[in-house]
């Protein structure tokens, strides 16, 4: 009886121990569904996984808010010898989601080529395995479009013993807090021939203190117009370069936070931010610089300053000589020409400047406005100028100067010569107080950009003379201009002093039409001929790395062709109200508009 119940009791354990291999069978075997033919799984949610490893050009596209799930490789493509499953592609819509949990990669390719993945959802892994995992594969194209996120906690996409793989990012790439030890995306020893797109709005970060957003080891590019970021901050890696050959292309807005690492050789660094980008990267290791947009790109790590703020002051001398000789001008023709020289003048000015980016000269661009006001009063055999002027300067390159001037001078008018021929003379001399903010791409802090600030002065004296006659014949002026702006600091810029001088000659004519009701219409010329004759050389320092700034042969003249029209009121003997436009037009593609109020008064 005993036999026969421990015989029963075997007989039992067997049938239960093939009912398990069975329910085994059926889970991790019958789970496993071969892709033969293009297929699309749609509004579902699929735990069988999908495994691509015959035929050839095969489309798999999850939709529709769709979603792959599994314990265990969602989507495999591997071929054989025999049937390779080459040209197969993976397109994850909007809303769906490709993801696994543990024992393997959410996509795994082996043994494949000419594998595209397109994925505008998610593909994740939760625990210590990858997102995507390529290996012995060649010509394989991964896009992740905006919106589209692919993350896990380990490395998120690995390359192992591959070619030619592209990977262009738009959307979001990053490994969670659990993948705090591993590369976000890895270049393993083997591989080579990869290329990292990352667009503007794409980002790829990584949190691991020893570890880096993207690892590479030889002959691969990578192309920055995103965020490339090591939220440890950026005293951790961003980009780590382990073997040789590669090139870092950084380019337009695009952010790096965390250090750019060569440990092999003949890596390039690549600059392409735009003309006058401000710029300062800490690398560690050998790197060739490269700054293709024609900016002096200073070693010693990767620094560049915009030259707007050095380059502009012989222009901004030339341009404050040709409106004191403007001012001086309209205020022969309100007051000098119909008073007896006893009454004051003023006017007040608003002037808009424009110029247009040059990229062969490096000349940045910007947009100028200034508010003048301008005094003018008899004092003993002269006449005393009194002026003060405020104007902000944006330069294309987020640089921007808020400028206040005051200057004092005599002026000499109508110094007969011989009959026919007077001369007119000024001497003005005076400060102004620039102050400086520039933001700079720099991945020395969290957030990718610093912002610097800087207050400094210049100094400048302009001395000028014109004959005039009184016939149809235009006069004929010569100036002088001299400005000294002394050495200042602007945190990781330290500029040495610089003193430009500027020699003009110019002829100018105006014309006077009298209308009844003691109004005149005026109309005026001016033809400017300037030269820099000193100095066109800018010295600084990049973090303490000296370089040299040679301003262009191109940007040390300037031809400027100027017309004015103004209409004029007479109020009474003492009073009188003139309004005139102005415009300019100069070789240096500026072009300024100015609005001109001026009254005569008694001070």
């Amino acid at each position: 009886m005993l036999r026969f119940v421990e015989y029963t009791k075997n007989i039992l354990y067997r049938y239960l121990l093939i009912q398990l291999f069975s329910i085994f069978i059926v889970i991790f075997i019958a789970k496993a569904e071969n892709v033969t033919s293009s297929k699309t799984i749609s509004n579902e949610t699929e735990t069988s996984q999908q495994h691509i490893k015959t035929n050839s050009d095969i489309t798999l596209t999850v939709t529709n808010n769709a979603t792959v799930t599994r314990s265990n490789y969602a989507i495999k493509v591997n071929g054989t010898e025999d049937d390779a499953a080459d040209d197969a592609t993976i397109s994850i819509s909007s809303g769906s989601t490709v993801e696994t949990s543990s024992g393997g990669n959410a996509i795994y390719a082996q043994d494949t080529s000419g594998l595209t993945i397109d994925n505008s959802g998610t593909i994740s892994s939760s625990e210590s395995t990858k997102a995507i995992d390529v290996a012995d594969a060649d010509d394989v194209n991964i896009t992740n479009n905006s919106g589209g996120e692919i993350y896990a906690q380990g490395r998120v996409i690995t390359i192992g013993n591959a070619t030619n793989v592209t990977i262009t990012n738009s959307g979001k790439i990053y490994g969670t807090s659990g993948g705090s030890n591993a590369d976000t995306i890895y270049g393993a020893n083997n591989t080579s021939n990869i290329t990292i797109n990352n667009n503007s709005g794409g980002e790829i970060k990584n949190n691991g203190t020893n570890k880096a957003a993207i690892r590479l080891i030889k002959n691969s590019t990578i192309t920055n117009s995103g965020t490339i970021k090591n939220d440890q901050g950026p005293d951790y890696n961003a980009i780590k370069l382990t073997g040789n050959n590669n090139t870092v292309t950084l380019k337009d807005e695009g952010i790096i936070v965390g250090k750019i690492e060569s440990a092999g050789s003949n890596n390039t660094l690549k600059l392409n931010h735009g003309v006058g980008r401000s710029y300062y990267y800490e690398t560690t290791g050998n790197f060739t610089l490269e700054d293709l947009d024609g900016n002096n790109v200073v070693k010693g790590s990767a620094g560049s300053v915009g030259q707007g703020g050095s380059e502009i002051l012989d222009e901004l001398l030339g341009y404050r000589s040709l409106n004191i000789r403007k001012s001086l001008t309209r205020y022969n023709s309100n007051v000098k020409n119909n008073s007896d020289d006893e009454e004051g003048w003023g006017e007040v000015n608003f002037s808009t400047f424009k110029r247009k980016q040059n990229n062969n000269s490096l000349s940045l661009g910007f947009n100028y406005a200034n508010l003048a006001i301008n005094l003018i009063n008899p004092y003993k055999d002269s006449d005393f100028i009194l002026s003060f002027e405020t104007g902000i300067q944006n330069f294309t390159k987020d640089h921007s100067i808020n400028r206040y001037s005051i200057h004092s001078g005599l002026f000499f008018s109508d110094k007969k010569i011989f009959n026919t021929i007077n001369s007119e003379n000024f001497i003005v001399g005076g400060i102004t107080l620039n102050d400086s903010e520039r933001k700079i791409l720099t991945n020395t802090t969290s957030s990718g950009t610093l912002m610097l600030s800087d207050v400094y002065e210049s100094y400048e004296l302009i001395a000028g003379t014109k004959i005039k006659n009184k016939y149809f014949i235009p006069n004929i002026g010569m100036t002088f201009g001299l400005s000294h702006t002394p050495g200042h600091s602007e945190d990781y810029y330290v500029w040495t002093q610089k003193d430009v001088s500027n020699l003009s000659f110019y002829f100018d004519d105006d014309y006077e039409l009298k209308l009844v009701g003691n109004t005149a219409i005026s109309f005026g010329w001016l033809l400017d001929f300037r030269k820099l004759i000193s100095s066109r050389i800018q010295t600084y320092e990049v973090k303490g790395t000296k370089a040299t700034y040679l301003q262009h042969a191109d940007l040390t003249e300037e031809i400027t062709f100027s017309g004015a029209l103004g209409i004029q009121k007479q109020f009474s003997e003492n009073h009188s109200l003139k309004i005139s436009l102005d415009g300019i037009q100069s070789t240096q593609e500026l072009t300024s508009v100015s609005g001109n109020f001026s009254y005569k008064f008694i001070f």
